[in-house]
């Protein structure tokens, strides 16, 4: 007995209809699966994101100097080579010691300027001693400490955010 000419060509036409549907589905997905997936498989970070400034000798003893942060960040899946992350005060203290102070008010977030032998928050008049100390205001701790090296003369800090408005020092993102 022969079989249909056109019950054959309409099998063959619906596997054909049926691997092409699947190797689509496949193409969609592989690159869905490994966009989701990045994230969890990627290395973590070691915590430190030390970012160099300015030459140590640039510095004198007990002057503080303003210097922006930039460095690279990397969200999820985008890196971005040369982005300003924050600000910091650095206060030289000896020959080849530095302080460096977030610029970033522990009240409210706002930016510390200097101010005499210190500095302070022009939103909520706190003050701070040369040394980040809390001095007077609304600031619930002293400015937060950021840690430093020196990297064949150049300063670099350790980029950290922190928590704002709150006693402790914890550290976000």
């Amino acid at each position: 007995m022969s079989e249909d000419p056109k019950a054959s060509r309409r099998s063959l036409l619906g596997g054909l209809v049926g691997v092409g549907a699947c190797a689509l589905g496949a193409a969609v997905a592989a690159p869905v699966v490994v966009f989701v997936a990045a994230p969890a498989g990627a290395s973590p970070k070691s915590g430190e994101r030390f970012v160099r400034t300015v030459p140590l000798d640039s510095l004198a003893v007990g002057k503080p100097v303003l210097v922006n942060l930039v460095g690279k960040d990397t969200d999820a899946w985008t890196t971005h080579p040369a982005i300003e992350l924050g600000s910091a005060w650095l206060v030289r203290t000896g020959p080849r010691e530095v302080r460096a102070l977030s610029s970033t008010c522990p009240h409210l977030g706002c930016a510390v300027q200097r101010d005499g032998d210190g500095f302070t928050c022009p939103c909520h008049t706190s003050a701070f001693g040369v040394d980040g100390k809390r001095k007077e205001g609304p600031a619930p701790r002293d400015l937060d400490e950021l840690a430093v090296r020196i990297d064949d003369g150049v300063v670099a800090v350790d980029f950290k955010r922190f928590r704002i408005g709150v006693a402790e020092k914890v550290q976000v993102g």
